[in-house]
């Protein structure tokens, strides 16, 4: 049965995962039985599933115990109360995998924790779940994967952990460690945190595919093979780069593996955290929510409409490739719309609100539980003088509209209600100097592939002006972008490189950091009056700098016969468009989607199309003293620079330290 996005047909996430529940309970042969057969045998998916963890959990360090599993993708997430200060909790998530697809029996796993090297004095039980998937659609996929999860509690705030998994079988994990966050400061703005550095980025995905079990792919579209082969490049990797691009050209680029670089050139700042906003593995390519069918992913061809190509496998690869660096710094995330997985439903830590497509990252991931009930990819934590919110943006957006309005408002609700506080409440306010927002679809950007989203700016931008957020993380668009200080939707100043910004007056910086390894998205093409139209009354241009396609703007780069001759390198951009609600309609992939509006920009500053993070610097400082909050953009590879990674990009944030709080005019929420 397919399902087409017609009249009567299901239209949201909610509303596909229980069509696939009535499905799957009509069907004779039990999820039970199909998982056992799939997984089974020497070319089931238990063994290529095998390997690769296998392969990880040596360079980690494991050792074997007797029953033949493996511990692989460990990966740390703060564990913040509901104040949202993680200074005394630590969550540790690990993969672990058996030859034959199933765990044995009473097999129990632990999380070993000491403040030496080798030496652990406190051991807390973690949980093993089995995250289990069935596509009640003949070629969907089915998942079977097994996670041991704890909370490490009662630790010290600002203190190294060293710790390892341990089961009860005799495997243990290689030693990692980590370190918590600086102690809560309430009241009074006392001792002053040590200066510490964070990283931020998003649309990352794989530069590997899982192995299938099922096919050998040949290069005939219609021939398939019977025997364990790799799926064709592109399909659940990153590996479709174009060879004009600079970087990761498979012929001539400076770095054909973005995605695992630039995990790794993050360690090189020693960051307290990382956050990755939405977009994080791409184990659905198609990004819409819709139904999962792998029928169509063949060589040069695509998901049938109303569905999408899913394979939940690409997550191993995914933890396994960000385990170097997410099993000694927790690494935060938010979801996109890539991240939206059907095939799941509602897990049992979800209970009874909607469904949404997160029931898989709640057990693959530890997200902090102090949002909105039914919004699990929202929350907040504060560390040092810096308070964090992840916002779900896919319930906001006008572009992709599977999950809008899933939690019935109770996201902004809560999102206003954590920002009054934080920038209002006289005990909370004082030790709060800088807040900072990430969100996958972007409320500013000019990109040709997606550009604005009104429902996410309409939604936030009046909030984050309201509230003074100084930094904004967006994804979404795959390059990385800077806008100048905004308020109310319209930028107060120029902040060239190397400005200094006052958030207070000038407004809040928004940065599209979609820039994580995905293949590059271009800017927006020479204004053109049916393909890149400028808003209504803007004529198309016939000559200077408007009559050109956008170019990139950053620190270094040259462009092709200088400043404005061949690009425009100007922050205006007639021809953008943000992403309206009004007109509304089911597209020609099945999914519900809105209308592009044309719109005219003057607040683009940096723009570079190819792949980079941000590594910000916060100084904090003692009350009343300037405290800053540097932004660093650095590109992976540049070419001609002969380095690993290059600054294009820097700007500091600077307040008054214990001096962020507001009071809000009469009648304001």
């Amino acid at each position: 049965m397919q399902i087409t996005g017609t009249a009567g047909q299901p239209s949201t996430i909610d509303e596909y995962t229980e069509w696939n529940a009535r499905q799957l309970a009509s069907q004779s042969v039990s999820r039970r039985t199909l998982l056992a057969a799939v997984m089974a045998g020497a070319g089931g998916y238990a063994t290529a599933q095998f390997k690769l963890a296998d392969a990880a959990f040596a360079a980690g360090g494991g050792t074997a115990g007797t029953s033949g599993t493996v511990i692989s993708g460990r990966h740390l997430s703060f564990v913040a109360d509901r104040h949202g200060h993680p200074s005394n909790a630590m969550a540790v998530t690990a993969q672990l995998v058996n030859r034959d697809g199933m765990l044995p029996k009473r097999l129990r796993a632990f999380v070993e924790v000491g403040t030496d090297p080798g030496r652990f004095g406190h051991r807390f039980e973690a949980d093993i779940v089995h995250l289990v998937g069935q596509y009640a659609i003949p070629g969907g996929p089915i998942g079977s994967q097994f996670y041991a999860k704890a909370a490490l509690t009662g630790l010290r705030a600002d203190t190294v952990y060293h710790y390892r998994l341990r089961l009860s079988d005799g495997t243990t994990s290689g030693e990692a460690y980590f370190t918590t966050a600086p102690a809560q400061r309430l009241g009074r703005y006392h001792e002053v945190p040590a200066p510490f550095t964070f990283t931020a980025f998003a649309d990352v995905g794989t530069n590997n595919a899982p192995t299938d079990p099922r096919y050998a792919w040949s290069a005939d579209p219609d021939s398939v093979k019977a025997a364990g082969g790799t799926w064709p490049k592109g399909v659940f990797d990153n590996n479709y780069y174009a060879d004009a691009d600079p970087v990761a050209s498979p012929t001539t680029g400076t770095d054909p593996h973005p995605a695992a670089t630039l995990s790794n050139l993050m360690a090189t700042q020693r960051p307290v955290f990382t956050l990755l906003a939405g977009d994080i593995c791409y184990a659905d390519p198609g990004g819409s929510g819709l139904p999962a069918d792998d029928t169509g992913a063949l060589p040069g061809s695509t998901a049938k409409p109303g569905t999408n190509l899913y394979n939940p496998y690409v997550w191993d690869v995914f933890l396994n490739q960000i385990e170097g660096q997410a099993a000694y710094t927790p690494w935060m995330f938010a979801t996109g719309n890539h991240d939206m997985e059907p095939l799941y439903g509602n897990t049992s830590f979800l209970g009874d609100s909607p469904n949404h497509g997160y029931g898989g990252h709640e057990y693959r991931l530890d997200l902090p539980k102090n949002g909105p009930r039914t919004c699990p990819s929202v929350y907040r934590f504060v560390y040092g003088n810096v308070a964090v919110i992840s916002v779900d943006a896919n319930e906001l957006s006008n572009e992709i509209q599977t999950n809008k309005g899933y939690s019935d408002g109770a996201q902004l609700r809560w999102l206003t209600s954590t920002l009054k506080h934080w920038r209002t409440d006289p005990e909370v306010a004082p030790t709060i100097d800088f807040v900072v927002a990430f969100f996958h679809h972007c409320a500013f950007s000019t990109t040709n592939n997606h550009a604005s989203d009104g429902g996410v700016r309409d939604a936030l931008d009046p909030l984050f002006t309201r509230y003074q957020v100084d930094l904004v993380v967006q994804g979404h668009n795959h390059l990385l972008e800077r806008t100048d200080p905004i308020r109310n939707g319209k930028p107060t100043r120029q902040a060239p490189d190397g400005s200094t910004i006052d958030p207070v007056t000038d407004g809040v910086t928004y940065i599209c950091a979609g820039s994580g390894g995905r293949p590059r998205y271009p800017f927006r093409p020479k204004p053109d009056a049916t393909t890149a139209p400028p808003p209504p009354g803007v004529p198309v241009p016939t000559e200077g700098p408007q009559a050109l396609a956008e170019g990139q703007r950053y620190r270094g780069y040259t462009p092709p016969g200088g400043a404005n001759t061949s690009e425009n390198n100007t922050e205006n951009v007639i021809n953008s468009y943000v992403w309206s609600a009004e007109g509304t309609a089911i597209n020609g992939s099945g999914y519900p989607q809105g209308t592009k509006v044309p719109e005219e920009v003057s607040w683009s500053q940096v723009r570079y199309d190819d792949y980079a993070f941000l590594a910000v610097d916060v100084v904090p400082a003692a009350l009343g003293k300037k405290t800053t909050f540097t932004i660093r953009t650095l590109a992976d590879a540049l070419p001609g620079t002969n380095e690993p990674y290059t600054e294009i990009d820097r700007i500091t944030l600077a307040r008054r330290a214990g001096r962020a709080r507001i009071r809000l005019d009469p009648g304001h929420s």
